[in-house]
């Protein structure tokens, strides 16, 4: 019988978050096809919406009342870390549009090396495991997006806001680790949090010509599912992962993602897949097992910081 340990439990967490993100470009593939004049705004603004509704409401049904007590965090630290979230989703939406999804990826996914350096730079430090671990992904996922060869050619604009909007999400890694460590509510933190990116969404609409109502049935159901399939699971999902194994160690688990995605966009879109990306699959696998053989020396003991 296999022990549900805290440590697995964690990377049990991680791989679900990053399976449900997966599928995040499949569904909005999916709304594109079926309502092609829907913006990445109006695509943010349902998202969250429907995100913030759905997790209110499993608090209010879990808590039979409306209550009105105070967070396990400062509100401060919600408003901090939903600033950081929603600059993440608005960057990724510009970024997109500036350059291809592939170069996109490829870019966005150096910040596992980012929240590496946010955590040295912050005390924690990684055990030689963990490094090779990394290069190891980085080196899968070049492999499982290919296509840099129209690197020149690409608008450096979208070039410096895809790695600001890696280093933004590198920085939500290690600072909601460390600020909602040990917080007795992640509901609530978490619900709180994302209601500060919905509103941050809600006050640039404005700057891009507002939000749009979905014209069908088939964009609303897309939307819903994008909402709780790859919002509300993987939300909650790495923010718990992440108070179990740490933010530098679900970092590099949950860059399994572009690997999922890849298998999902066959299974689903039947995108061609080339030789060289089920390779990168392997070494993205292959370093995610590499974390779990001793995943308690991955990481050197830290000083644990009194709760906010």
């Amino acid at each position: 019988m296999i022990t549900l340990t805290p440590a697995r439990k964690g990377v049990l967490l991680i791989v679900s978050s990053a399976v449900g993100f997966a599928f995040l470009p499949i569904i909005t593939r999916s709304i594109y096809a079926l309502t092609p004049d829907f913006k990445p705004t109006d695509i943010g603004f349902w998202r969250f919406f429907f995100a913030c509704l759905t997790i209110w409401s499993l608090i209010f049904l879990r808590e039979r009342r409306v209550s009105l007590r105070p967070l396990t965090v400062p509100l401060a630290t919600s408003a901090l870390l939903g600033g950081i979230y929603a600059f993440s989703a608005v960057s990724a939406f510009f970024g997109l549009q500036r350059i291809n999804a592939s170069l996109f990826i490829v870019l966005f996914y150096t910040y596992p090396a980012m929240v590496a350096l946010l955590s040295l730079v912050m005390g924690e430090q990684l055990r030689l495991t963990a490094w090779v671990a990394l290069g190891m992904t980085l080196f899968g996922i070049m492999l499982t997006v290919p296509d840099l060869s129209q690197l020149q050619a690409d608008d450096l604009v979208g070039v410096i806001t895809a790695f600001l909007n890696a280093f933004s999400v590198a920085l939500y890694f290690v600072l909601s680790s460390r600020l909602l460590r040990g917080s007795r509510d992640l509901a609530r933190s978490t619900a709180s949090i994302m209601s500060v990116t919905l509103l941050v969404i809600v006050a640039s609409a404005p700057l891009v010509g507002g939000v749009s109502v979905p014209p069908n049935s088939g964009t609303w159901l897309l939307l819903l599912a994008l909402a709780f399939v790859a919002t509300v699971i993987p939300i909650f999902s790495m923010t718990a992962g992440i108070q179990l194994i740490g933010a530098p160690q679900a970092s590099i688990i949950s860059a399994i993602e572009p690997a999922l995605a890849v298998l999902l966009a066959t299974l689903i879109l039947g995108e061609s897949v080339m030789p060289t990306q089920w390779l990168g699959t392997a070494f993205i696998v292959s370093a995610v097992i590499l974390l779990q053989l001793n995943p308690r020396r991955s990481l050197k003991p830290q000083p644990q910081p009194t709760t906010p």
